[in-house]
């Protein structure tokens, strides 16, 4: 079975791929560049904040980060602080 990305992102938060894709297609952020090799994305928040998503695996999330797997994809359940 494979697994979607979670992403650690730089307003502290932990993301999967549909809580991206939803943010993405309310225009919450806008994509700004990505860097294929390491999977890292840039997005603008509609505040004009620049976020960093960072790839991850699942054995980096801190326990209190719960995952669900949907049929679109990944739901981060409860976004914690990595901080």
């Amino acid at each position: 079975m494979k697994t979607n990305p979670i992403y650690r992102c730089s307003d502290g938060k932990y993301y999967g791929d549909v809580d991206i894709w939803k943010r993405l297609e309310s225009g919450t952020w806008t994509p700004c560049c990505w860097d294929t090799e390491s999977g890292k994305e840039w997005m603008e928040t509609q505040d004009g904040e620049l976020l960093i998503l960072e790839p991850i695996s699942q054995n980096e999330l801190p326990e209190s980060v719960q995952t669900e797997r949907v049929t679109t994809g990944t739901v981060v359940n409860k976004e914690s602080s990595y901080r």
